[in-house]
């Protein structure tokens, strides 16, 4: 039986606006989000959660370069929910949301959200914000203008079907840059991404015309000068060595009370959901060379 289908990748877009006085990113993530919501079981509510924080962590990625990597992390007290995300700038992320059910059916929370860009072990940066009952989309743009001063208007939509799967998933942020005042930005983009009020139906339908305008070389009636895109895929950096090298860590001792409790081990990925399974001969491997405890 042949491989399924690959998923066609996401798509992270870069392009310029205002006569070059605001930068425009754009990114679309709805096969990426399904899988989310797929490896981890997640309910409609959560989904539509996890989705649009996926998305808004690719956008918040998007001065990352060479080996950085972005993470992202919010911890929700109203409701209740947990979610990270690992973006690199390469074009492969990874997320998880927990718990995957029983979400009060709401985009609206509160909690904190931070933000870590790193290089291998070295942290370059951490910004923290405070969200306050905010959707993503709200509390993105309370980041960029609380922790890095940055003048910019977000836009952050998920919709699901009938069977909950993801059909769309994608975002919008829009920085002003030195050549433009603050009221030209906002004369010039203020009304073209206004969220909308009370009508979720009119909001979506609103924000799909802003997409599909990209798409055509257009934000805010204006031309846009694409200048580049980037692609990406969900991909976990879990592997069996990885897990292998995690279980030699704890020691010999740790892993021989192991092997008398359970006569195995099995390991889930946080990110992934991934199994990794060792029965009894794959940790006498793990345990052979290694010293006895001192």
């Amino acid at each position: 039986m042949s491989d399924p289908t690959p998923a066609a990748p996401g798509r992270f877009a870069v392009a310029l606006a205002l006569g070059g006085n605001a930068r425009v990113m754009v990114a679309t993530l709805p096969n990426q989000a399904d899988e989310i919501r797929s490896r981890h079981g997640l309910d409609r509510a959560a989904t539509v959660l996890a989705a649009e924080g996926l998305v808004a962590s690719v956008l918040l990625s998007a001065h990352i370069k060479g080996e950085e990597r972005m993470t992202v992390q919010v911890v929700s007290e109203h409701p209740p929910f947990t979610f990270s995300a690992d973006v690199d700038a390469v074009g492969t992320l990874r997320a998880r949301f927990a718990p995957a059910q029983r979400l009060m059916p709401t985009k609206r929370f509160t909690g904190m959200l931070v933000a870590m860009k790193s290089l291998g072990a070295h942290e370059l940066y951490r910004g923290v914000s405070p969200i306050t009952e905010e959707s993503f989309e709200q509390a993105l743009a309370r980041f960029l203008k609380q922790s890095q001063q940055t003048d910019a208007r977000v836009r952050v939509l998920c919709r699901l079907d009938k069977e909950g799967h993801v059909r769309f998933a994608a975002g919008m942020l829009v920085e002003r840059l030195p050549g433009a005042t603050p009221e030209e930005f906002a004369a010039a983009f203020d009304e073209a991404m206004a969220p909308g009020n009370g009508d979720a139906a009119k909001q979506a339908k609103d924000f799909e015309a802003l997409m599909t305008a990209f798409a055509m070389g257009q934000v805010a009636g204006a031309p846009v000068e694409l200048l580049g895109f980037q692609d990406f895929v969900f991909r976990c950096t879990c592997t069996k060595e990885r897990v292998s090298g995690m279980l030699r860590a704890l020691g010999l001792e740790e892993l021989q009370a192991i092997k008398a409790e359970q006569g195995a081990a099995e390991i889930t990925c946080n990110f992934c959901n991934e199994r990794y399974e060792f029965d009894s001969g794959a940790l006498d491997a793990i345990m052979s060379g290694l010293p006895p405890a001192s």
